[in-house]
């Protein structure tokens, strides 16, 4: 029975315009977003330049944080992104004063004119500049007070700044050395075997419309037997409430992870090809193995809470909380899009083919992550089962007219 359900659903899907438009979207968003890889070739000595990395050291986050500040100081004009979006935010007197007592505190500076010959010295030099302006601190000013002093200011801001205790990493850019950009080189192709950076990669973009756009699936799958006037029909049937939704969400999944892993032949094609050329050895199965363990708990949940929440309402309320989760989720993450910041977000960031130490050493974390949004769409999925069991008897039953002695007869 439940063979010949999930056969059915899957015809069904393939005749379905939401499927096809969701398949559209998301083909559209790999080729605009990822499109053709530019894979790091082996850096040569003598380049003029290498690219950039982040610092864990802390004399460059706060030379980076502080010439960073000290700019928009001057200009008066902070940015901060709140909700992911930027915003320009001028303080009131005497926030923009105490912030400028905070720079004279942090970096000795007291007279405007010192960061302006700063900024001339640092922008106005006709090379391409990579790094913002950079501003030691005074001496003697410990970490510690450094972030409680930039805490301070992103309060005073609204929050959102990248002078927040979790944005101060990101400031610590610097340019990669010849030795730097070998030893990533050489991480990618030993230890990721080239491919396993280009997955992550992969799943960092694909993550990002797969964790909305099986909602719609789910949704309006849901809303097509109301529509037709099936659900009287259905509720005489033989097979179980348990098998009928086991049956479609099996089916949802099946259908939106074979476009996921025919796209990722794209990327899996290039790395082969310079695989060839470079005489390196790649694993062939990397996308595999990271769209169903990184990516289909993302597609599980996002397909759960439609398929819960339209069971439950016969509305499409699936897609507004999914959407606002979606949002928020998207944007609370940006902070850790580097990588190896993965927490508990619904959409884990990992913007980049390097950092396998960040993404090594916080696997558990990733695991548990996926591990618990899989749960999570497991525990939704039975709820499903249990509101469309008790439905099929005429309880629960919210829009619907059919009866309670007619779905008494019936095998929930």
């Amino acid at each position: 029975m439940f063979c010949s359900l999930f056969a059915k659903e899957c015809r069904q899907t393939v005749r379905s315009l939401i499927y096809w438009l969701t398949v559209i979207v998301l083909t559209l968003f790999f080729f605009s977003q990822l499109g053709e890889l530019e894979i790091t070739g082996k850096p040569a000595k003598g380049q003029e330049e290498y690219g950039m990395k982040y610092s864990d050291d802390k004399q460059v986050i706060m030379k980076n944080t502080l010439g960073s500040l000290a700019e928009e100081y001057y200009g008066g004009t902070y940015s901060t992104y709140p909700i992911g979006f930027h915003k320009s935010v001028k303080p009131s007197k005497e926030e923009n004063k105490r912030i400028g007592d905070i720079v004279k505190e942090t970096t000795g500076i007291t007279d405007m004119t010192v960061i302006e010959d700063l900024m001339a010295e640092h922008y106005n030099t006709g090379d391409v500049i990579m790094t913002g302006l950079s501003v030691p601190p005074v001496k003697g000013l410990s970490y510690e007070r450094f972030q409680k002093l930039m805490q301070e200011v992103d309060d005073m801001l609204g929050g959102g700044s990248s002078y927040g205790a979790e944005m101060l990493n990101s400031n610590a850019m610097e340019p990669m050395t010849y030795e730097d950009a070998m030893e990533e080189y050489n991480t990618l192709v030993e230890k990721d075997h080239l491919t396993g950076g280009y997955a992550r990669l992969f799943c960092d973009y694909m993550g990002i419309m797969l964790s909305i756009l099986p909602v719609f699936l789910a949704v309006t799958r849901g809303l097509r037997d109301r529509r037709a006037q099936m659900q009287e029909l259905i509720a005489v049937r033989k097979a179980s409430s348990a098998v009928i939704i086991a049956s479609r969400y099996a089916a949802m999944l099946v259908m939106l992870m074979v476009p996921v892993l025919i796209l990722s032949c794209f990327p899996l094609a290039e790395c082969m090809s310079y695989a060839a050329e470079a005489g390196i050895s790649i694993d062939h199965f990397a996308f595999v193995k990271y769209s169903f363990g990184w990516l289909l708990p993302s597609v599980m949940t996002a397909a759960a809470v439609g398929l819960v929440l339209t069971v439950l309402t016969d509305t499409a309320l699936g897609v507004l909380v999914q959407g606002v989760w979606w949002f928020l989720s998207i944007f609370s993450s940006m902070s850790g899009m580097d990588g190896g910041k993965y927490g508990w977000s619904f959409v884990p960031r990992h913007n980049t083919a390097g950092n396998y130490a960040g993404f090594h050493d916080n696997f558990a974390q990733l695991a548990a992550n996926r591990a618990l949004y899989a749960a999570v769409s497991v525990v939704l999925v039975l709820a499903a089962i249990w509101i469309y069991a008790k439905k099929r008897r005429g309880k629960m039953d919210i829009h619907g007219k059919i009866s309670a002695n007619r779905k008494n007869k019936s095998k929930a």
